[in-house]
């Protein structure tokens, strides 16, 4: 079964017509989705980088992750709400495109990286935090950072071939 006809219905319907025919929503809505992104792919890189022992190397993990975890999860909500939208405008031409097929694979690799760390590694962290961040943590660390540099360049480039 095709999901082109679901696809052409989505972008098809009412709300989707009108939200890409408009001069103000659709800029908007294009405009949140990169700030969100950035907001919370920004926190993500931070707790990646200090993962790594690159920076933040005073602040304990935990601590960091405690205050970096809402705002990135309502980043994150914002984005998929926003790129949801973006999608449902051209929702049979998005399909198409290869960088978008490879975004979305990024995005669920990124998701199960992100919840293998919670389960393996998160309950443990105030253990390691002051002994040293575990070689599995560092390599989930380094995967999160290919993982969304590739989200982006995917979408950017994506935004260019639509």
């Amino acid at each position: 079964m095709s999901v082109l006809p679901l696809l052409n219905w989505l972008q098809n319907t009412g709300w989707a017509t009108a939200l890409k025919e408009s001069a103000l929503v659709f800029p908007f809505i294009e405009g949140s989705h990169i700030l969100a992104l950035s907001f919370s792919v920004g926190m993500v890189m931070m707790l990646d980088l200090r993962l790594l022992r690159v920076s933040f190397r005073s602040q304990p993990v935990a601590l960091m992750m405690e205050q970096l975890m809402p705002w990135t999860m309502s980043g994150f909500g914002i984005m998929l709400l926003t790129g949801f939208l973006l999608f449902a405008t051209q929702a049979v031409k998005a399909w198409g495109n290869t960088f978008f097929r490879i975004k979305m694979i990024l995005l669920i690799l990124s998701g199960i990286n992100a919840l293998y760390y919670q389960l393996r590694y998160f309950p443990k962290m105030a253990e390691w935090d002051r002994a040293g961040t575990p070689l599995g943590v560092r390599a989930i660390a380094v995967l999160s950072l290919i993982f969304w540099i590739g989200v982006i360049a995917c979408g950017r480039t994506m935004a260019y071939e639509l």
